[in-house]
């Protein structure tokens, strides 16, 4: 009695198994062709969403939602039936993300999200596939929650109703998924469940079992149960349906029946004992009717039993929405379903009972991949479905899977999936075959779909990468030529904002570009600039000029050019420092100048040079034949020192015009600075003048001794003349670190300084401020510095002094 309860319990355990086997087999490929989307940045259109709705069209009421989600965990496409799922998926997620691989995991339904149609608490499969982008970046990823008590509720159901016991589901760690009292959910089986024994049942992925075991119940004593189990394939590993019965339930048909037999022979027996031996032939013929009639009463039990269970599986078949057939071993059709009927367009009537199936695919006779394994011909497989179109089933033990296309099937051409697997009875022989088929052209469609996308994009990946290099080179080439020039390029918008920089800008680019380029000009430049600007904007492109003050005090000649850049409102502006032009300008002129200058000054200066002569030697002689006095002799006095200025005027302008030819040599820069100091002790001694000298480190230069004398003594005696009495001059020394090396000779003076409107005249012939200067000092001066390759500047405030800055070339 126990075996044949176990038995149909294993028969139950299969079906419930190879109906989840099936449905989680096609859940699991349908969902794997959402990672050929990849919907970052796109916007799904009515077809896309047709396409993706297609895959879950058999199992969508088991779904609780499909998300999409991008590298940076958020949630870009959202699929579900409710307006939230009931399982949160963000851990998931993230564990997917760390993993970057296919993931699969169990989850709870969140709090409040409701509950499952067989109990409270319902647990979700967790399915992810990453989407990853070109160069294999992990890009996001598409996430799928499927109900697992949904999945189990029919099978569930079945066996409750035909009283085989409780439903179990265990995972492959032997973990307790679902169970009909919530507090076992999440145990071991190893510590629930043992033989008789007492050892702990091993569940083996081989094939189901129905056993004789104790079960431990939560009042820590052990029951004694019949169960059964079968295994099936959850993303490649192996879980388990088990059904369970205590064994006082399964027995307890039989002892009613033993103990009412025992009454009723008891009974018997005292009616014989007191009616007697006449009718104790009738009552024992009528015991024995009785108890034929018990047996047969309980076969025909067992009977509808066994019939109810057929008509069971018959419906789970006939109404599933999978085409399905089933042959027995002559290869006659016993189970041809309304969805079959409904691909094929072949009625259940004329097929079952007849081995003509195939004409619902094939004009001539041939075997269907249910045939073969009923004749165990696998080999046959790959004659009749191509190497490449068959395969052992990785979910289904004994199973085949395999393709074909078909023109005309059911009236139109589609491309089939076939899974075919083994029935076994009791003693594992194969007693028919299960088929199932599917309509997979919407996702054949699909993935060619996706594959000419996938090479119109390379296409288009290759084209751009190309035209990419193009640009780059382009770029480069144009660099290359902007940063060689040694003009600053801006470019400004129709606005003036910066947005674009050329290379050598001291300052940073972030500080300039995006702000208005009248920002980095000088007030007293604004207006000019404006107006210059305003010209550009109405096309007169004009270039014009003009001057500034850098950070270290020095006067800048600016030349600006503005032009537009073709084709759009934007203009291209560009600064030339024009300041050592204008300077090589000035020098030109300068030089023009003093040389007719020169020219004329020593003609006018031969010219009066004898009536000086003449001049002076008349006063002489008439000094001492008149011997004047009082007012005649000052009179005198005064012709003698008109007539002594200018022969020292007419001195200095043959020598400003006489070409120098200096005689280099090398010398001792501080013994040529002291010499100068000596020259003018007189006038310094007159203004009691303090002169300190620094040369402590001067270097030896490679100078006329002569020439710069002169020129240091003539700047000593103009800083002597622009002070009071009691004044100081600082006269110092130092070597520069500029090529090539040179000296730098700085006389200091706390004088008068000199007027900015003096400033650029100071070395221009005959400029003078002093009442007998003659205008040459300075100009001789430039002269003999620019001679020995120097340089001169001045530096000079009003009220506080100046300061002479003298550069001349080291000795080598």
């Amino acid at each position: 009695m126990a075996d044949l309860f176990s038995r149909q319990q294993l028969a139950s355990a299969q079906n419930a198994s190879a109906r989840m086997t099936e449905i989680l087999s096609q859940v699991e490929r349908n969902v794997a062709l959402f990672s050929y989307f990849d919907p970052n940045g796109k916007i799904l259109s009515p077809q896309d969403h047709r396409k993706i709705e297609i895959l879950y069209s058999v199992w969508g009421k088991t779904i609780d939602a499909v998300l999409v989600f991008d590298a940076q965990e958020r949630v870009r496409r959202v699929l579900s039936q409710d307006a939230l799922p009931r399982v949160n998926l963000i851990p998931h997620f993230q564990a997917l993300k760390s993993q970057k691989r296919q993931y699969l995991n169990l989850a709870l339904a969140a709090a409040g999200s409701g509950g499952s149609p067989t109990q409270k608490q319902d647990w979700y499969l967790i399915w992810g596939y990453p989407i990853w982008r070109e160069g294999h970046i992990f890009d996001g990823a598409w996430m799928v929650s499927f109900s697992l008590a949904a999945l189990v509720h029919a099978g569930e159901r079945q066996i409750q109703e035909n009283r085989l016991g409780d439903l179990w589901l265990i995972n492959d760690r032997g973990q307790i998924i679902m169970h009909p009292h919530l507090p076992t959910i999440g145990k071991n089986t190893g510590d629930l469940i043992h033989d008789r024994r007492g050892n702990a049942i091993a569940f083996s992925p081989e094939g189901g079992r129905h056993i004789d075991a104790k079960i431990l119940q939560r009042s820590g004593s052990p029951q004694r149960s019949v169960i059964a189990y079968y295994p099936f394939q959850v993303a490649g590993n192996h879980w388990f349906v088990m059904v369970s019965a205590p064994y006082a339930q399964v027995v307890a048909p039989v002892r009613t029946t033993f103990l009412y037999t025992m009454f009723s022979a008891f009974v018997l027996m005292l009616i014989l004992v007191i009616v007697g031996i006449f009718y104790a032939f009738r009552e024992g013929r009528r015991l024995r009717m009785r108890e034929v009639q018990e047996r047969l009463k309980e076969r025909e039990t067992w009977q509808e039993k066994l019939l109810r269970e057929k008509k069971t599986i018959e419906g789970i078949i006939e109404g599933s929405p999978i085409p399905s057939f089933v042959i027995n071993k002559e290869h006659q059709v016993i189970l041809w379903n309304r969805a079959c009927v409904e691909l094929t367009g072949q009625s259940a009537e004329d097929t079952l009972g007849t081995d003509g199936h195939y004409r619902a695919f094939y004009p001539v006779k041939r075997p269907m991949v249910a045939d073969l394994i009923i004749d165990a011909d696998i080999d046959a497989l790959n004659k009749y479905y191509s190497a490449k179109q068959v395969k052992k089933s990785e979910k289904v033990l004994g199973a085949y899977e395999a393709y074909d296309y078909y023109e005309n099937l059911g009236g139109r051409s589609r491309y089939m999936y076939f899974l075919a697997a083994p029935i076994y009875d009791e003693d594992g022989n194969i007693i028919a075959a299960i088929e199932t088929l599917q309509d997979i052209s919407r996702e054949q469609e699909l993935t060619r779909s996706l594959q000419e996308y996938a090479e119109t994009l390379q296409n288009e990946l290759a084209e751009n990468i190309e035209l990419r290099k193009e640009i780059e080179g382009l770029l480069n080439y144009m660099q290359s030529i902007v940063r060689s020039l040694p003009d600053k390029i801006y470019e400004l918008d129709q606005n003036g904002i910066i947005t674009f920089i050329s290379w050598g800008l001291k300052k940073p680019k972030s500080e300039l570009r995006g702000k208005h380029f009248l920002e980095f000009v000088a007030p007293e430049n604004a207006d000019f600039v404006v107006s210059r600007w305003e010209d550009a904007k109405q096309g007169i492109y004009t270039p014009y000029e003009i001057e500034t003050v850098a950070k270290d005090g020095h006067k800048v000649n600016l030349m600006i050019t503005t032009s537009p850049v073709i084709g759009t409102d934007h203009y291209i502006l560009v600064q030339r420092d024009i300041t050592e032009f204008k300077n090589l300008e000035k020098k030109l002129y300068s030089s023009q100048k003093l040389a007719a200058l020169g020219q004329l000054s020593a003609g006018i200066a031969h010219e009066i040079r004898n009536p000086l002569s003449s001049i002076k030697m008349s006063l002489q002689i008439l000094e001492k034949r008149i011997k004047p006095e009082g007012n005649d002799l000052k009179r005198f006095k005064i012709a003698q020192k008109e007539v002594e200025h200018l022969e020292e005027l007419v001195n200095n302008v043959l020598v400003f015009a006489k070409p120098m030819e200096p005689k280099i040599e090398s010398v001792d820069l501080t013994k040529v600075l002291e010499q100068a100091v000596a020259l003018s002790e007189q006038i310094i001694h007159d203004k009691k003048i303090e002169v300190t000298l620094e040369t402590r480190d001067a270097p030896a230069v490679n100078v006329d001794v002569a020439m710069i004398t002169d020129a240091f003594v003539n700047v000593i005696r103009n800083a002597v003349e622009a002070m009071e009495e009691g004044g100081h001059i600082h006269i110092y020394a130092r070597s520069i670190g500029s090529r090539p090396p040179s000296v730098l000779v700085v006389v200091e003076d706390d004088g008068c300084g000199i007027d900015d409107a003096d400033m650029p005249h100071l070395y221009n012939p005959f400029f003078t401020k002093k009442k007998y200067g003659t205008g040459l000092g300075l100009s001789q001066v430039l002269k003999i510095v620019e001679v020995h390759q120097g340089k001169l500047e001045i530096i000079s405030e009003k009220g506080k002094g100046t300061k002479v800055c003298v550069t001349l070339p080291c000795n080598k």
